[in-house]
């Protein structure tokens, strides 16, 4: 478990990885989405670990945080797609 954590990056590490793609002349829409995607993904994780001791509040951030990131999966995927289409007519 412990060696998990060394593996995967930290929301420290994505804000950080977001900011300097954001600071970019021209930011990649993809990297960007798939940044966001990383972030909440690990902010439902952790609020989902405290369970327990969550408000009625916080079940309500979860769920907002749970449609944001299904919104942008979707537009991950849709960007893919444009690539691709892109790409084949290039």
């Amino acid at each position: 478990m412990e060696h998990d954590k060394l593996l995967k990056p930290t929301v420290s590490y994505h804000l950080f990885l977001y900011r300097e793609e954001l600071a970019r002349r021209n930011a990649r829409q993809l990297r960007l989405s798939r940044t966001k995607i990383e972030i909440t993904d690990e902010l439902i994780s952790r609020t989902v670990r405290n369970i327990k001791s969550c408000s009625m509040d916080d079940l309500k951030a979860v769920n907002r945080e749970l449609m944001f990131k299904r919104k942008l999966r979707h537009n991950v995927s849709k960007l893919r797609k444009q690539a691709k289409t892109q790409k084949s007519h290039s």
